[in-house]
């Protein structure tokens, strides 16, 4: 982090820059599971507010839907698709699944909306120790500035990677580094991207606490020999989460084979091979662009280093250069430039002249050459950006979709079903389960939602829009019964951008069942309880997570909806009533 791990090149501090925010309207939804109505008709389901419950049906008992065979010439979603028949038997189980949703006063509305719930929230400095929370089981590795530990959460017995910068290093990272690394993390909510849960600050050390990808780096496996369409799935994900980060203007500056590690691996349905799902990590070097002010410091590792970068005026094209040397490197099986010494190296990055002769080279497919030159250009304004590589017809050729075609019918309806049916008491409903989906690790049947997410989300740069949600929705439903899509669309925007985020979607894909028990609501519970007086004040509640921006009669409305037992104040049994419904 900060530092070639391989051959110490170069450190440097980063500035931090500010970004802005687009806010967008939220509508709430109470959600009465006591409440029934029995005069209502499947013709109603369409009304303004009406509910849905989280309840699903078992699609597999019921053989409605029809399973076909993968079809490589077609999408992942239209291999899936609906037919008009089907959709309306789908359309029959959503209905007989809601429940009545009450009308909404509209101030209470507005004034909700202007609650924003984002990650930023869950990761704020601790100063006690890690193990108080944490047992570490082992080593993971070693690097410049520290070492990363397995550990397991004591209460919940999940794993979570652990990064310890000593304070007392003689590489020692500034303040200032370490809080924009967390910064820049915090702010990260996408598939392919590295999830922080905590930060701890102690008088030796800081402590990152990471999603724990028990595969490794995937510089451990660039002495294997991968097809195309290996190289592609994984290359498509770098590419993913890099068109995130350029979106958001993040550079990451250290892109490398040891910065992207094997989350999980899964089997090709055609060819067995196995096809890995990665994770981007290590933000040390990261900086948030300014187009008005280049960046001058020499950062990034030595063999994936762009050129521009050598010449201490570069932008975020720099990535797409590393991108470039780790497809190359898949593809041949070493480095595009290499040599004896660092210097040697440098002079071949500034010429830009590689290999072509290496026989691998020469058995690649025409399409995947191409890209690679295009990616490997001097002039960086030239070179290709995420967004145009994505769009590359080599991803067509290699199949690189093949991935996400392996994605059962069934399961996407349940995940469809769920998100139809999204409804919430509160927004501090909504703030629990924000915090329990980022901070838990993902279930197995999260699986189909993330490739849900990815399929629905076109342009592939994490961010789910209004178009993109209805037109993957309409491959499950009718036109018709999407009348009240913008209600949905707001439902699930909690912090109001005006876009679907990753953990958005999967607060409302996946099933509460799966994701809630009683281990995580504890969990969540002492995160609220920050006093730790075995109950969540009012007043806590209302200072660190709503501000002012509600009134008083409004809030109270809300918290007394909470508080069953109506003593002022959110015991566990309030809390657990509050989340299994």
């Amino acid at each position: 982090m900060g530092q070639c791990t391989q051959c110490n090149f170069c450190s440097c501090p980063k500035e931090s820059e500010e970004s802005g925010q687009v806010n967008f309207p939220f509508f709430h939804s109470i959600f009465s599971p006591n409440k029934t109505n029995n005069n209502q008709s499947p013709n109603n389901i369409n009304s303004q507010f009406e509910s849905v419950s989280t309840r699903n049906y078992n699609f597999n008992n019921l053989n409605l839907f029809q399973n076909t065979a993968p079809n490589d010439e077609l999408t992942a979603l239209e291999q899936i698709k609906l037919s008009n028949q089907e959709k309306k038997r789908f359309e029959t189980m959503v209905r007989n699944s809601n429940i009545s949703k009450e009308r909404l006063d509209i101030t209470s509305i507005k004034e909700e909306s202007m609650i924003s719930i984002s990650n930023r929230l869950f990761i704020n400095e601790i100063k006690e120790v890690p193990k108080t929370k944490y047992i570490v089981q082992r080593t993971l590795g070693v690097g410049t500035f520290g070492k990363v530990f397995l550990v397991q959460n004591k209460l919940t017995k999940e794993l979570f990677a652990m990064k310890e910068i000593p304070k007392t290093s003689e590489d020692l990272l500034s303040d200032t580094e370490i809080i924009d690394e967390i910064e820049i993390l915090k702010n990260l909510d996408h598939p392919d991207i590295v999830r922080i849960t905590e930060f701890y600050n102690t008088d030796s050390s800081y402590y990152i606490i990471n999603e724990y990808c028990k595969y490794g780096e995937l510089f451990e496996q660039i002495n294997k020999i991968f097809s195309e369409t290996q190289i592609a799935v994984m290359f498509r994900q770098i590419l993913s989460g890099l068109a995130y980060l350029h979106s958001n203007n993040i550079i990451h500056r250290d892109l490398k084979l040891e910065n992207i590690l094997i989350s999980d691996i899964e089997k090709s349905y055609t060819t067995n091979e196995d096809l890995f799902l990665l994770k981007i990590i290590d933000f040390g070097t990261a900086k948030i662009f300014d187009k008005n002010k280049y960046p001058r410091a020499v950062v990034g590792s030595i063999y994936y280093i762009a050129p521009e970068v050598l010449l201490k005026k570069y932008g975020k094209e720099c990535d797409m250069w590393s991108a470039g040397v780790i497809l190359y490197m898949f593809i041949v099986g070493h480095a595009p430039f290499d040599g004896k010494t660092n210097r040697e190296i440098m002079e071949k990055i500034k010429l830009g002249k590689f290999s072509r002769t290496e026989p691998r080279w020469q058995k690649a497919s025409n399409e995947v050459k191409d890209l690679i030159n295009k990616l490997l250009v001097l002039d960086r304004k030239k070179r290709l950006t995420a967004f145009e590589a994505l769009q590359h017809p080599w991803f067509k050729v290699s199949n690189s979709s093949i991935l996400y075609n392996n994605i059962s019918k069934d399961e996407v309806l349940k995940c469809i079903q769920n998100l139809l049916n999204y409804s919430i008491k509160s927004k501090f409903e909504e703030l629990v389960l924000a915090y329990i989906v980022h901070n838990i690790p993902r279930p197995k049947q999260a699986k189909t939602c993330i490739k849900l997410f990815k399929l629905a989300n076109k342009n592939e740069d994490g961010k789910l829009l209004r178009n993109e949600l209805k037109q993957t929705l309409l491959n499950f439903v009718s036109e018709e019964f999407l009348q009240n899509f913008d209600i949905i669309f707001s439902l699930l925007d909690g912090d109001n951008n005006g876009y679907i985020d990753y953990e958005e979607f999967l607060r409302a894909t996946i099933d509460r069942k799966i994701l809630i028990n009683e281990k995580v609501l504890k969990l969540a519970f002492k995160f609220f309880d920050k006093d730790n007086m075995g109950f969540i004040s009012k007043n806590r509640i209302k200072n660190d997570f709503v501000g002012t921006n509600m009134t008083e009669e409004v809030f109270n409305t809300i918290f007394d909806e909470i508080d069953l037992d109506k003593d002022g104040q959110i015991d566990f049994q309030d809390f657990k009533g509050m989340m299994m419904y």
